[in-house]
């Protein structure tokens, strides 16, 4: 299992904590040295992220080290998983991770915490579909922001339930020609839960500034697609997206070949069963 070590923890000076990448895997370990440096991605509980980061192998440079260089625009690779993890940066004293790459980044995946002082550790490995809600997945983050949503108003909760539900009933009965644009009628029920959709674009991705608020944690962003069926996501336009970030919004799931990467498919019908569960 790969791990971070910081270093210079006190050395403020000298350009402060520096970021050591310890034990990586062989071959990733020769991918990054073939390729010098590269950006750094950050799973979070909601998926990978951008960290505005650069891994960098020993090879480049005196430091004699593979390492996660920061730069003075974005905080350190520590500071970010603390936030994205609720943890206090001075508690933690080492970072176990997954690494791998993927076309152009360097991916840290974390799955354990150690704390200082301390023989306690936190287990904090993320979701690889963390926002799916399907018959195949159902996202725990998902379904713990629909109990959390109750607890606090059982009024917005009901109301949330049935606007889902009426949904999901009108595109069972309607005639095949429904635009895909007739979901943004959920945009109330989804705001309520967490999910801004954002703006609805007439070009390129549908919903390019849309973002999660879930479970307390930060705010996430992460394009949306509206799709009736998520076959829809597999057309020849989409190919550049696929390769991305991206979560497909959908009335039906038909396609598992969609969910993979970092895809991730919310099917409504699948929310309108989950609601009804917790109800």
């Amino acid at each position: 299992m790969a791990w971070i070590e910081q270093t210079k923890k006190g050395s403020i000076k000298s350009g402060g904590p520096q970021y050591y990448l310890q034990d990586l895997a062989p071959n990733n370990r020769e991918l990054l040295r073939s390729r010098g440096r590269c950006p750094v991605r950050l799973w979070t509980p909601y998926g990978v992220t951008e960290t505005g980061l650069t891994a960098v192998s020993s090879v480049v440079g005196r430091v004699g080290h593979d390492r996660v260089q920061s730069g003075r625009s974005a905080p350190s690779i520590a500071l970010q998983i603390a936030r994205w993890y609720g943890l206090k940066l001075t508690d933690i004293e080492r970072i176990e991770f997954e690494d791998s790459l993927d076309r152009d980044s360097f991916v840290i995946r974390p799955s354990r915490i150690r704390f200082r002082g301390s023989r306690r550790s936190r287990s904090v490995y993320p979701d690889s579909q963390p926002l799916t809600l399907t018959a195949s997945h159902q996202s725990d983050l998902l379904v713990a922001q629909l109990g959390l949503v109750k607890r606090r108003s059982k009024t917005d909760f009901r109301w949330v339930a049935s606007q889902v539900a009426d949904m999901v009933a009108q595109h069972d009965t309607a005639k095949r020609d429904i635009d895909e644009r007739d979901l943004l009628r959920t945009a109330g029920a989804l705001h309520k839960l967490g999910i801004e959709l954002g703006v609805y674009r007439a070009r390129d991705v549908d919903c390019p500034d849309a973002q999660f608020r879930l479970a307390g944690l930060p705010p996430y962003s992460c394009p949306i697609e509206i799709e009736e069926r998520s076959r829809g996501f597999l057309a020849d336009h989409h190919r550049r997206h696929r390769a991305g970030r991206i979560v497909v919004l959908c009335m039906h799931h038909d396609a598992p070949s969609v969910v993979r990467g970092y895809v991730d498919v919310l099917e409504l019908r699948q929310l309108d069963q989950a609601l009804r569960r917790i109800a």
